[in-house]
């Protein structure tokens, strides 16, 4: 039997590791998946070590604060590799995988990574280290190809997985019923995150600036809340101001909101592919931005204004988020039609950029073509 060891960190890897699987297990069912992961890869059947639950950790002061409970990680996961592992699947979550493709490729074992790390944003420091440990890598953007094909390796593009994930499965009609939102009632979106350190720094200005919104404007604030995380979470935040909680409804909620506050990531991605004017904050500890400004080499921090190529949406990072600030840039999409129209129509491009449906089955489709070559050397 085949024994794959796969390892997603967070809320979206985890959902793009879990489609991965079930695209392998239909060719390769005497597959068994083991590693780190969250709700869905455990739905596949995989064997979790470590669910990411755990690993809700953001910034590089409050990895450095968790360091002696990551390390007991790396070492169970490298005791999971000495039972018997023929390949390690990597599933983004580049600062903490980088250091399992070491580990793997010293034990012996060929790695791919899906979902490269984003080298050309955090510079190419660690791009020797693609080449050393990285046996296959798969690619979600066409540039990507080109980036690492300067730096002599070869990189497959398949595609972005969200195209297939993002179904919108519940009528507008349906949702507004379910929530209790009247018809003509505009929804403000929020996305705190999937983290509970993000939760904790960007819904109370969130909420905030939703109250402000809701007065001037009458819309209706609507929380995102990532199903891994705890209720309380969110109610100790909101407490006595009467906003809506929608769980596991995201792409709809996305979809049929007016416009957004989103923290920065993959739900910006998303946001964009479905068009929905946003606005993107970004928090973390002040060590890990000063850090993080000699390392990123590019001026956006969202995805979608990364992969749109301009700053299409406004983006907040760190004390420019405040309550005034990101109510203006909010307030702007309720006040300036033309100016809401214009960044929906210059969203359009993110569709373009992540390719066709079926990139879950492409990706499959190289790792087992990897595989193959592989295991009968």
């Amino acid at each position: 039997m085949t024994k794959i060891l796969i390892i997603a960190g967070e809320a979206s890897g985890d959902k793009h590791a879990a489609d991965l699987i079930l695209e392998l297990q239909r060719s390769h069912p005497e597959i068994e998946f083991t590693g780190i992961g969250g709700d869905d890869m455990q739905r596949t059947g995989a064997h979790l070590i470590y669910h990411i639950r755990q690993l809700a950790v953001l910034g590089i002061t409050e990895i450095i604060k968790h360091l002696p409970f990551i390390r007991q990680v790396q070492r169970d996961i490298v005791s999971e590799m000495k039972k018997g592992v023929d390949a390690t699947i990597l599933v983004d979550y580049p600062g903490f995988n980088l250091r399992i493709a070491k580990l793997a490729h010293e034990a012996g074992i060929p790695v791919i990574y899906y979902i490269s790390p984003q080298l050309w944003a955090w510079g190419e420091k660690r791009v020797e280290k693609v080449r050393k440990y990285i046996d296959l890598l798969l690619v979600l953007f066409r540039f990507e190809v080109d980036f690492y094909a300067n730096h002599g390796i070869n990189a497959e593009f398949v595609g972005h997985p969200l195209v297939d994930q993002v179904q919108i499965s519940q009528s507008e009609t349906d949702f507004r019923n379910q929530n209790a939102i009247e018809p003509g009632q505009q929804i403000l979106g929020l996305f705190p995150g999937s983290r509970e350190m993000e939760v904790r720094k960007l819904l109370p200005v969130m909420v905030a600036v939703a109250s402000k919104i809701r007065d001037q404007f009458g819309a209706i604030p609507v929380i995102g809340k990532a199903s891994q995380l705890p209720d309380e979470l969110y109610h100790e935040v909101i407490k006595s101001n009467d906003i809506k909680i929608v769980e596991g409804k995201s792409h709809q909620l996305m979809r049929y909101s007016y416009a957004t506050m989103v923290a920065s990531g993959t739900a910006t991605l998303e946001m964009g592919f479905l068009q929905t004017p946003m606005v993107v904050l970004y928090e973390v500890s002040p060590i890990t931005y000063w850090l993080g400004r000699f390392l990123v080499k590019i001026d956006k921090i969202a995805l979608a204004n990364i992969v749109a190529g301009e700053k299409v949406v406004p983006e907040f990072i760190q004390k420019e988020i405040t309550t005034d600030a990101v109510s203006a840039a909010i307030a702007r999409y309720f006040t300036d039609q033309k100016y809401y129209d214009d960044v929906k129509s210059r969203l359009s491009i993110i569709k373009d950029a992540l390719g066709e449906p079926g990139a879950s089955l492409r990706a499959a489709k190289q790792i087992s073509m990897f595989l193959k070559k592989d295991l009968n050397k």
